[in-house]
């Protein structure tokens, strides 16, 4: 599903399956993203064998930056390496964010007397539309950006993840290749 905030795919390795998870295992200890420690790249390996690898994002800081919250890597065989991105906290804080927007906005609309302040002013009205019309408008917006926007932002998401699993594991397949 589109809307979930999970991707999976598949890279190819070259190197053995052992040497390429403690390389990883050694570039999530000095900062996952970059490869030096930094404050929003806080990433700790919680399982780790010869084939299997689990990261997860350790504070909110790393988990809002970039997304990459929960991650699973597997040794699939023939030099093919499975991963699985979750990003539920990331989902969590744009939500969030737009919620707290849209309870502003509705809290604005409903405060204030946006029917007289738009009859006062014609020169504010969307050209073409109605008093109502721009009202209605407001509120559509309100509902967009609150509410319909930040599943917009998870879709889109997708791309940058897949990206930035490539990134990582190419560097750390030749990191692996340089020893």
């Amino acid at each position: 599903m589109a809307l979930l905030p999970e991707i999976r795919g598949r890279l190819t390795i070259r190197s053995e399956p052992e040497r390429f998870f403690k390389a990883f295992r050694r570039r999530v200890a000095s900062g996952l993203l970059t490869g030096t420690p930094n404050r929003r790249s806080n990433y700790i390996a919680t399982i780790v064998d010869e084939r299997h690898m689990s990261v997860r994002a350790a504070d909110w800081k790393s988990a809002i930056n970039v997304g990459l919250n929960d991650l699973n890597l597997g040794y699939a065989g023939d030099g093919i390496l499975r991963y699985r991105v979750r990003y539920w906290r990331w989902t969590l804080y744009c939500v969030a964010l737009s919620a707290v927007l849209a309870a502003i906005g509705i809290a604005l609309v409903l405060t204030f007397d946006v029917r007289s302040y738009l009859t006062a002013a014609p020169g504010r009205l969307v050209w073409g539309l109605s008093v109502e019309q721009n009202i209605i408008l407001l509120w559509v917006f309100i509902v967009f950006w609150g509410f319909i926007w930040p599943w917009i932002l998870v879709a889109l998401h997708k791309r940058s993840l897949h990206a930035l699993m490539k990134r990582l594991v190419a560097a750390v397949d030749e990191s692996v290749a340089d020893l």
